[in-house]
């Protein structure tokens, strides 16, 4: 995924690995912002794109960040019987400098956002994270204790996704990072989920970090999930 920002109509432009993609203009802006996100939505035949953007800076009373954010990016096409969903996350901002730590651990306060899409329907991610770096080792470690609220159904059904333990590791040059996402136990319904995250270092010194992840179910019946861990140290 990439996020490009036209200063000239001070509009974003979204497009993803397969070459889609999708522009908004600050008219496209919605009710539905507010002091933590913006939302823009746009409509054009039977496909409705919308585009939402954690919100930088001091006002923002979940996170406070500097240097990294994150977005989502939805596609629902209408094809009359049917609705085709797709959802993408992503991160971005003011990389690591070149002189990134070789030395020492920190940690990190997060905050995580995600999607879960299974057979009983399309649930909003929340819960809680941590996110540790031990740059010696050149390591990382994560947590991930999500639930998820149905988006799809007028009755209310919350369910657990579980816990999730991650390690990976930390590029030697760029302030990169990747690793694997292991399912302790099972989601709700009974389903084990497994993935991988990717993400960076954000800021001079790495005082940002923001990674996406992804969770499918190897049989199905579980559905697959994604979502967006950012944070600033401790």
């Amino acid at each position: 995924m990439s996020l490009a920002y036209d200063a000239a109509t001070g509009g974003y432009t979204v497009t993803d690995a397969g070459g889609a993609s999708a522009a908004f203009l600050p008219s496209m802006r919605t009710a539905a912002s507010d002091q933590h996100v913006t939302v823009y939505s746009k409509q054009s035949g039977n496909v409705a794109d919308d585009l939402v953007l954690f919100n930088p800076g001091a006002a923002n009373t979940a996170m406070p960040l500097s240097y990294v954010s994150y977005g989502a990016w939805q596609r629902s096409t209408d094809n009359g019987a049917t609705v085709d969903f797709a959802q993408q996350f992503f991160v971005y901002g003011i990389r690591q400098g070149a002189n990134q730590p070789s030395t020492g651990s920190a940690s990190y306060a997060t905050a995580v956002d995600g999607i879960w899409s299974n057979p009983d329907g399309i649930y909003r991610l929340a819960g809680s994270s941590s996110f540790t770096a031990n740059f010696t080792n050149m390591t990382v470690a994560t947590t991930l204790d999500l639930q998820g609220t149905n988006t799809s159904s007028s009755i209310s059904d919350v369910k657990s996704l579980g816990h999730f333990n991650g390690t990976g590791t930390i590029a030697a040059l760029g302030g990169g990072f990747s690793g694997t996402l292991t399912h302790q136990g099972t989601d709700g319904n009974g389903n084990t989920l497994n993935g991988t995250f990717a993400g960076a270092f954000f800021g001079p010194q790495g005082q940002e970090v923001g990674y996406t992840f992804s969770l499918r179910d190897a049989t199905g019946s579980g559905g697959t999930a994604a979502g967006a861990v950012v944070g600033k140290a401790n």
